[in-house]
């Protein structure tokens, strides 16, 4: 039983992988546009801070999900969701200056 806990965290594991990959490459590039020309790609924004935001959030929810009894991963679990929730609130004020 405990062996199929364990494998299941592997496959969690590298499920996170391909999800901060995929999202890492998405902010970088879009990151890289806003910034190059913030004139045409100002819009990019506020959905950098909420992929960022949904990033952290999944971080979180790994930590506590699978590390339930040691006091550190729990504590950066919940920093992860803390950070989430604060890049989240920093998307949504951008997105409401930009196009509200």
């Amino acid at each position: 039983m405990r062996g199929q806990s364990r494998r299941e965290e592997r496959h969690l594991g590298v499920f996170l992988d391909g999800i901060h990959l995929i999202i890492g490459i998405v902010i970088v590039a879009m990151g890289l546009l806003a910034f190059v020309n913030p004139r045409k790609y100002i819009g990019f924004f506020p959905v950098v801070f909420l992929l960022a935001a949904v990033l952290n959030g999944i971080s979180g929810i790994f930590e506590l999900k699978t590390h339930k009894r040691g006091n550190k991963r729990k504590g950066a679990g919940l920093f992860h969701l803390a950070l989430c929730a604060a890049l989240a609130a920093v998307g949504a004020l951008s997105a409401v200056s930009l196009w509200g």
